[in-house]
């Protein structure tokens, strides 16, 4: 590796380690801290020392917003060559909410941004909604549809057609009917009335459509910044734009490195 920095995300009992564009994974059980070891040290070149911005780590509480960009927690040495720097995840109580690796996204579109004022949505296995203003961090909220997705559909990254479209359309009018809506869509597949990448639409439009119609206070009439890219990103931007919200798209692997600066860097 190149570069003098790293970001680990531990979440579930798996540890997500990202160096540059490569993302390697593997479960952790109750030791990360031997876990990241022993996936970065081989990876170092010699006489290469490398900080690791850590987030969801035990023992780092997180912190109840409104607040600004947390700062990370006193450094750990992990090793000769590594440290550790760990950043607070944020928590909300009404609704009850949580989330941890995001907070290096919000970090990094504020650093490009500064006067930022609206909401950015991160698509991920854990899709959140942040509301940013006066650089505080005001409200958030997170959902699972990605994970859901993941779980239920064979195929998630199929080619977006209008079946999505007409899937997040009947989500947002009905979503109390979203689990009957899903069992219709196996059934269909089942019959032979859907083939695989019709169903893996289907399921992306429910889902998302049953995300915008919850998350409606945070982008009806809001300024929004989309930061994520791929498959899930092009459907977070159509099921919006279909909306009519004015959305925009950053790009995530620059707004991690923007936040991994501005946390590391002194207050």
């Amino acid at each position: 590796m190149q570069q003098d920095w790293a970001a680990a995300e531990l979440a579930g009992g798996e540890l997500r380690l990202r160096l540059g564009d490569e993302v390697l994974a593997v479960p952790c059980g109750d030791d990360p801290a031997g876990a990241l070891c022993t996936l970065l040290l081989p990876r170092l070149s010699l006489g290469q020392a490398v900080t690791v911005v850590a987030t969801g780590w035990p023992g780092v509480a997180p912190i109840a917003v409104p607040c600004p960009v947390p700062r990370p927690a006193t450094a750990l040495r992990l090793d000769p060559r590594i440290s550790l720097r760990p950043v607070p995840g944020l928590m909300q109580d009404r609704p009850p909410d949580l989330i941890q690796a995001q907070v290096l996204l919000v970090a990094g579109h504020l650093a490009k941004d500064p006067d930022f004022d609206g909401i950015l949505c991160l698509p991920g296995r854990q899709t959140a909604w942040a509301q940013v203003s006066a650089q505080e961090i005001v409200s958030f909220r997170s959902f699972l549809t990605a994970e859901m997705l993941s779980t239920l559909s064979r195929d998630p990254e199929a080619a977006v057609t209008a079946g999505f479209d007409d899937a997040v359309s009947q989500a947002m009018s009905r979503p109390a009917a979203l689990a009957a809506e899903l069992s219709s869509v196996r059934a269909g597949l089942a019959l032979g009335r859907l083939d695989g990448p019709q169903a893996a639409d289907r399921l992306a439009g429910l889902l998302i459509g049953a995300e915008l119609a919850a998350a409606r206070p945070w982008w009806l009439g809001q300024n929004v910044v989309v930061i994520a890219g791929g498959w899930l990103a092009d459907r977070y931007l159509r099921a919006l734009a279909a909306q009519g919200v004015a959305v925009a798209q950053a790009d995530p692997a620059q707004a991690l490195q923007r936040g991994i600066r501005t946390v590391l860097s002194p207050a």
